[in-house]
């Protein structure tokens, strides 16, 4: 997910025109469409200065918006491959027996270091799901987190 991608979806989200965020992160009547529409197709990258900017404007972590995110599965292995290189990725498969007789494997992935930031995700995602938060308030977490 590109910073164009999450820069529209916030923009939009929070009821901003392209001409009406440009302004407000300080580009001319002229040029403000224009540029967002930049940033937001890919055309342009925004400097980290005024990603800093934007994320005050839509009230996000600035981390939301520069953290890279794989966009396939074989961006998320390419991932998973490099940190198990440097962050004691740990792979175990478990075979199970299905009801209707088939052997699978279950693969579990274990980061050293993820559990207490997973375990914080599972309860959000567990309060989503008994209806203790909406999608809008879960979707604010996210683009909120930060390490405690």
């Amino acid at each position: 997910m590109s910073v164009g991608y999450k820069l529209k979806k916030l923009r939009t989200l929070r009821g901003y025109t392209q001409r009406e965020f440009g302004q407000l992160v300080g580009f001319s009547t002229v040029t403000a469409d224009v540029r967002i529409a930049q940033y937001e197709t890919g055309t342009r990258v925004p400097k980290a200065d005024m990603v800093h900017k934007m994320a005050e404007i839509l009230k996000v972590n600035p981390d939301y918006l520069m953290a890279p995110a794989p966009e396939s599965m074989e961006e998320i292995m390419r991932t998973l491959l490099f940190l198990d290189e440097n962050n004691g990725v740990k792979l175990s498969a478990q075979e199970v027996i299905t009801d209707d007789g088939r052997e699978i494997k279950r693969i579990s992935l274990s980061i050293m270091g993820m559990d207490g930031l997973l375990e914080e995700w599972y309860e959000k995602q567990k309060a989503l799901q008994k209806g203790e938060l909406t999608q809008d308030e879960y979707y604010e977490w996210k683009m909120n987190w930060t390490v405690e």
